[in-house]
């Protein structure tokens, strides 16, 4: 009984642990592959913008009228999708 625990053990903390994050990790990548010019993006810290405009790593964030930044294209945290049925206040 003793001998199965450590397999069983270890399968639970890969299906419980690791396997969830592996598949979150594909999906950001996925995103940010699809990244393009005019999509509405939250970065990491909060931020909300527009991209501007993409260099390989670096995503320039429109944040209001003539204020863009410069980030790295990891610190894009999502996507931001407006239903049409939902309005924004």
């Amino acid at each position: 009984m003793g001998i199965l625990f450590l397999p069983i053990l270890l399968l639970l903390m890969y299906f419980m642990i690791l396997r969830p994050q592996q598949k979150q990790r594909k999906q950001q990548q996925q995103m940010l592959s699809t990244l393009d010019v005019g999509d509405d993006v939250i970065l990491e810290s909060g931020i909300y913008g527009t991209v501007s405009d993409l260099d390989g790593a670096t995503v320039f964030i429109m944040i209001a009228d003539g204020v863009e930044i410069k980030v790295a294209k990891s610190n894009v945290a999502r996507l931001i999708s407006y239903d049409d049925d939902s309005e924004l206040s």
